[in-house]
């Protein structure tokens, strides 16, 4: 086990007139303060003890029945039976490299991928074949190839507005992998954070619902669209994958926060979930075009990027032979910081991309952080 880069980082952002374009953390003064502390007083106050006792491990029923409901919307079919609520989505890698990892295993992962997700699955001491993107998403030619030399244990992917690099599968490739992962029979475990932060564009469907349920592990959180303190987030798969994880994480830690599900139940039956979502789009809308704008004002024309339709990132790209890595520590000495984007390569590689993120910055800071890194790249490169 090593520590995060990215929660080392986290620590600088506590220095006096550091702007941070490092961590993925949602905007603070976004959260829906007064509403959901008005739904943790009414569940106190109506629920009683009961909000505050054990409760079952597979997580609170009636909110699992309204999430249910509310991905059926957007084209997940699922019943309570198939779902599990988590201590945040990253417990559910965590309890994904327990139940399905044995040493030595190999896991088909997206290069680069999630850095959380690679640090949940060292533990259980996976190898990993890391098959390249572009603009579509992961390369199934190289995946097919991949998945052939040895079948995965599952592949891990974040289709949708991708973390770190902000690109989005296309539905071609999700079907072609699908077809992949059904004649080489290991299951694809599908991380949806960002899914509901579209800013433009059409929404694409999931692997979960293109494969009907089968052969799919969903996860997501309330910590994107609600507030990542809360520490909540779900699952979605076939009852034998859910009856598993549930002995895992009776083991780990019993059960979900008592409760923070009830009042999270509370708030989202209450319509306050679906009225937040587009505001948090909007702002996040305007904070992604204007550090696109400054990119464009200030970088050399050397460094590209990445647009992307939604999530909480932009990836962007050195000329060959340059160093993030490098960089980064002449950023942070003028006050700026983002993440190198070595640490998303599980097979190594990448020192000359980055990722900035957009989310968590004033307007104000972002015109400022951004001038000083186009001021920085302009000088070194």
């Amino acid at each position: 086990m090593q520590r995060s880069t990215i929660r080392e980082i986290l620590k600088l952002t506590h220095k006096k007139n550091m702007i941070s374009f490092a961590g993925g953390l949602p905007a603070p003064e976004l959260f829906p303060l007064k509403r959901f502390g008005q739904a943790l007083a009414q569940t106190i106050r109506e629920d009683g003890a009961a909000a505050l006792q054990y409760d079952v491990t597979e997580g609170y029923r009636p909110l699992k029945e309204f999430l249910c409901g509310w991905l059926r919307r957007r084209g997940l079919r699922c019943g309570p039976e198939n779902m599990m609520l988590t201590n945040g989505s990253q417990q559910a890698l965590d309890l994904l490299g327990k139940v399905l990892l044995d040493p030595g295993d190999t896991i088909l992962v997206e290069d680069p991928t999630y850095l959380g997700a690679l640090q949940a699955f060292n533990a259980y001491e996976p190898a990993y074949e890391a098959v390249p993107m572009d603009s579509e998403g992961l390369r199934v030619d190289e995946a097919a190839q991949a998945a052939a030399r040895r079948t995965p244990a599952f592949a891990y992917l974040v289709p949708t507005f991708q973390n770190p690099s902000g690109v989005t599968m296309s539905v071609a490739r999700r079907k072609a992998f699908l077809k992949i992962a059904r004649r080489r029979g290991f299951p694809i475990v599908e991380d949806d954070p960002y899914g509901l932060l579209r800013f433009y564009g059409r929404e694409t469907p999931s692997f979960y619902e293109l494969a009907q349920g089968r052969g799919v592990i969903y996860l997501s959180t309330f910590s994107k669209i609600l507030s990542p303190g809360i520490r909540l987030g779900f699952v979605v798969s076939e009852p034998a994958m859910i009856t598993a994880l549930v002995l895992a994480k009776q083991a780990a830690d019993l059960q979900p926060n008592s409760l923070i599900q009830r009042a999270v139940n509370r708030y989202a039956r209450g319509g306050f979930l679906d009225g937040h979502i587009p505001v948090i789009i909007r702002a996040y809308r305007e904070r992604a075009g204007l550090m696109l704008r400054m990119m464009e004002k200030y970088f050399p024309r050397s460094v590209g990027w990445e647009e992307p339709a939604g999530g909480m990132f932009i990836w962007a790209r050195l000329p060959a032979g340059a160093s993030a890595s490098r960089l980064f520590k002449m950023a942070v000495r003028q006050n700026v910081a983002y993440v190198a984007g070595s640490v998303f390569h599980a097979c190594g590689g990448g020192d000359h991309t980055l990722r900035l993120n957009f989310t968590n910055s004033s307007p104000e800071q972002i015109r400022e952080g951004i001038r000083r890194l186009g001021r920085l790249f302009t000088a070194e490169l």
